[in-house]
């Protein structure tokens, strides 16, 4: 009877659940059926338009005005609440697009300035599948205050803001609402050398007040991805081939006060070109002399007490453009990772006998090329390479004597991508390979770091039932070779931790000379509809190596992941939209050891008055931690529980916010973790915008990781109880003349300090009860204390105190100025200053120190010219 009901039931939730899939797997359908068609008109010997967004100019009066937009929400599928009408048309080297964006509120329009590819206020675009592949796009948009955004579509709902193409956009106020006008090069485009052109097309509009998406081509906001249901663009014939030939020659000076040392360092001044070269219909090439690889936004402050690397995005323009295609992430882990190139050289810290003095902050690069196209037939390559200068510091012996260290060798860095896809693009198989190429003659040198570390993968993505359910599989394998040192460094290193005394699967070779490994990651899943999954399942080999290259979070694991969503997007009488999400995730060493035993859950919600709500719950069982002793043995790890909930007012107020806050509770009373974030932003005239974003910590753990102690024959491992507050402010100030002209301001002042007590020796790394984990040292935490000893085991033990207080701030102030499509001036004051003391200082007593410690300036100025031939 119980099998009975139990069949009964879920046969019935399977009837409730397909019902609405069948039925949009119909209006997909329908749609894929009859997609809307534009047919555009050559304006060839007409004038050319000025682009100004005043559409007064004789071309038109030319071609087709179309509307009838449809809601994609809030109510997917009813009519646009405003009027919107488009007109595209096209001469040899341009396409030239015209909208006009009823409104019945004009009063009300979001003309609201910002930043390029922000999206701010009332806006509009259209997206080209100039390739006709449909998965991936060019995006062109305008803002009702005539800021443009471009963006490029990867396929599946994701995009790439980091491109910037060279067109122009503009807009204007009518009585009537706002009119748009833009001139999009075929240069900035690729597609196939054809007589005759047919490229999916795909419009939008957005109403900020509302926060209203209506469409020219509808397309459902649970549709699994878009460019596939774009319409299409037909008429397009004898236009320019897509290859172009660009150059962006720049000229860099700048002066420097360093925190290290008096006065102003010597003026600088560099110079370089960067180059573009369309070596093909398929593929450009970009080149790269004497670049500048630059960043003009500093990384965030981090105090990181883990045993794992800090990941910072990449900003710098070279690797961001086009980087998409280099894409082989596997759950966070990545075979190419361009922050690598250019990194700060690799022996900045302990070299015996030597103080080092005068380190370079990053290696400097020669040069760098990259190759990156697709092919009509559906192969995309990409491939880039960069040349890293050998770098060196000063060192200075006990007798005060300067010598010249080698502290980074000359290295090549090399990484190739391949996709190539079949079965009208449902099914995409690639591959990787990545290179790293270190040339050292310096003994020091080959002793610390691999001389060569290759990696390659495969991948395969299939979808099928219209996109609605895919597969994917990836493979990845290392191999690096090098001195016994610098492999013996790699076994020891937080990624591998070879040495662990409880794992007999391990051995730690001190005469390798190379060291291999290999993973993979299945997935599974739906993408569209109100019900979602994704089923995983993963491993990394203990060898495995990425992190010359790449990124690799950890190695020595197996798991599986199971996630669930409902989202439902038609709005009701208080709710607009929500998602609720499950998930459950678990791992395993290749030892066995479960280290990773969770789930959680969260609901997204969006009211009609476009507040949005968020609350997640998640629970961490016990588990094992293989690394938090740096390689110790693996420790226990209690259960532990968080909250966290998020509240955020409607953004397109001119004065909106958030406050976010989680609590952590660690499986004993006392050891927890709270934080609270509040953002605000105010727009207080529609030229100027600021924005704080303010966050307090504070975290008391009972089982912290203090020091691994060495004995004659034995290993000590310490851990205590840390109280650590941490407090940090971002704020930002940005003021726009026009769209062109901008001036920017960042400050991000950030505090932690911590306090260690309650010290204690493992004893028992895996056992469940804490008594039986750790033996109570009885050890007195006085402040300024520099040093703790105890005896153990017939040995006396030392170790430092770990009291800390971290400071830093971080600033810039940067005048942008667009003075010529796609030529650049910058002008930008940067500055940062920190301070680290072995001893803890509460938060609120070190605020005013920051102030006192000298920092670095620097003051630069940046000019670039675009153009092509």
């Amino acid at each position: 009877m119980k099998r009975t009901s139990l069949l009964f039931a879920f046969g019935l939730v399977l009837g409730l659940t397909a019902a609405p899939g069948v039925l949009r797997a119909q209006i997909i359908d329908s749609l894929l059926q009859n997609k809307r068609i534009y047919h555009t008109q050559s304006i060839e010997g007409y004038p050319l338009p000025k682009i100004d967004g005043i559409l007064d100019d004789s071309i038109w009066t030319l071609g087709e005005w179309q509307g009838d937009f449809t809601q994609q929400q809030p109510v997917g599928g009813a009519p646009g609440t405003e009027q919107t009408f488009i007109k595209i048309l096209y001469d040899k080297n341009n396409l030239y697009v015209a909208t006009k964006f009823m409104d019945r509120e004009p009063e009300l329009i979001r003309d609201i300035f910002g930043r390029r590819d922000e999206l701010n206020g009332d806006m509009g675009g259209v997206a080209l599948d100039s390739y006709f592949d449909k998965r991936t796009a060019f995006e062109f948009n305008v803002t009702a205050a005539g800021q443009k955004v471009d963006i490029k579509h990867l396929g599946d709902y994701q995009w790439d803001f980091n491109w910037d193409g060279v067109w122009d956009g503009a807009s204007s106020r009518i009585d009537s609402g706002w009119v748009s006008e833009m001139q999009i090069p075929f240069s900035q485009l690729r597609y196939s050398n054809k007589e005759e052109q047919v490229w999916g097309l795909h419009y939008w509009r957005w109403i900020a007040r509302r926060s209203e998406e209506s469409q020219w081509q509808y397309i459902p906001k649970d549709a699994p991805a878009m460019v596939y249901l774009f319409g299409e663009l037909h008429g397009i014939h004898d236009i320019r081939t897509s290859r172009q030939v660009e150059f962006l020659p720049y000229v860099l000076s700048s002066v420097e006060r360093p925190a290290s040392g008096d006065g102003f360092d010597p003026f600088r001044l560099n110079a370089g070109i960067d180059a573009k070269v369309g070596i093909s219909s398929d593929f450009t090439l970009d080149l790269s002399i004497n670049p500048d690889f630059g960043q003009v936004e500093a990384d965030p402050s981090v105090l990181n007490l883990t045993s794992f690397e800090t990941f910072y995005e990449e900003k710098r323009p070279f690797f961001l453009e086009g980087n998409e295609i280099f894409d082989f992430e596997m759950d966070g882990d990545i075979p190419f990772y361009s922050r690598r190139v250019g990194s700060a050289p690799a022996l900045n810290g302990f070299v015996p006998g030597l103080t080092l003095s005068e380190l370079p902050q990053r290696t400097t690069i020669l040069g760098a090329a990259k190759l990156t196209g697709r092919t009509r037939k559906g192969l995309s390559v990409g491939l880039v390479n960069g040349l890293t200068a050998e770098e060196f510091a000063t060192g200075t012996d006990a007798g005060g004597t300067d010598h010249q260290v080698q502290v980074a060798p000359m290295s090549n860095y090399l990484s190739s991508r391949i996709k190539r896809e079949f079965n009208d693009n449902n099914t995409i198989v690639g591959g990787v390979f990545n290179l790293v190429k270190r040339m050292s003659a310096d003994s020091l040198v080959d002793a610390s770091l691999v001389s060569g570390a290759l990696t390659g993968g495969l991948d395969v993505l299939h979808y099928w039932d219209q996109k609605n359910y895919y597969f994917s599989a990836k493979a990845i394998a290392s191999q690096m070779q090098g001195s016994p040192q610098a492999i013996l460094a790699k076994q020891l290193d937080d990624a591998h931790r070879f040495q662990r005394p409880d794992a007999d699967y391990l051995l730690v070779d001190p005469a390798r000379e190379s060291l291999g490994g290999h993973g993979a990651l299945v997935e599974a899943g739906k993408n569209g509809g109100k019900i979602n999954f994704r089923v995983t399942g993963q491993y990394r080999s203990p060898g495995l190596n990425l992190n010359d290259m790449g990124y690799l979070r950890e190695a020595d694991f197996m798991g599986q992941g199971v996630s669930v969503s409902y989202r439902v997007n038609e709005p009701g009488d208080w709710v607009r939209s929500y998602t609720l999400d499950v998930e459950q995730e678990a791992r395993w060493s290749f030892g066995g050891e479960n280290t990773r035993n969770r789930w959680s859950t969260g609901l997204n919600l969006s009211s009609n008055s476009l507040w949005s709500f968020i609350v997640a719950l998640q629970q961490d069982f016990s588990h094992l931690d293989i690394r938090e002793l740096r390689g110790g043995p693996a420790l226990r790890v209690d259960p532990s529980t968080m909250l966290g909930m998020r509240v955020g007012s409607n953004p397109n107020k001119d004065l909106y916010g958030a406050v976010m806050g989680h609590v952590y509770h660690h499986g004993l009373q006392g050891s927890n973790q709270k934080n609270a974030t509040l953002s605000l932003t105010w727009l207080p005239v529609r030229k100027i915008k600021l924005s704080a974003l303010t966050f307090l910590e504070r975290r008391q753990y009972h089982q912290q990781y203090v020091g691994s102690l060495q004995g004659t024959d034995s290993w000590e491992y310490v851990v205590g109880r840390i109280d650590q507050r941490s407090a940090s402010l971002t704020f930002r100030g940005e003021l726009f003349l026009n769209p062109e002209l901008s001036l920017q301001y960042y400050a991000s002042p950030f505090y932690s300090s911590g306090k260690y007590d309650d010290f204690s020796r493992v004893t028992d790394a895996r056992a469940l009860a804490r008594d039986d984990r750790f033996q109570d040292l009885g050890l007195d935490a006085e402040s300024g204390q520099d040093t703790y000893s105890y005896e153990a085991d017939g040995s006396t033990w030392n170790f430092a105190n770990p009291d800390f207080s971290f400071m830093q701030f971080r600033s810039n102030l940067v005048l942008r100025w667009e003075y010529k499509l796609g030529s650049t001036l910058y002008l930008v004051w940067a500055h940062d200053r920190s301070g680290f003391e072995s001893l803890f200082n509460p938060v609120q007593d070190i605020t005013g120190d920051l102030w006192g410690i000298r920092g670095n300036h620097v003051l630069m100025f940046k000019l670039n010219f675009w153009f092509s031939v």
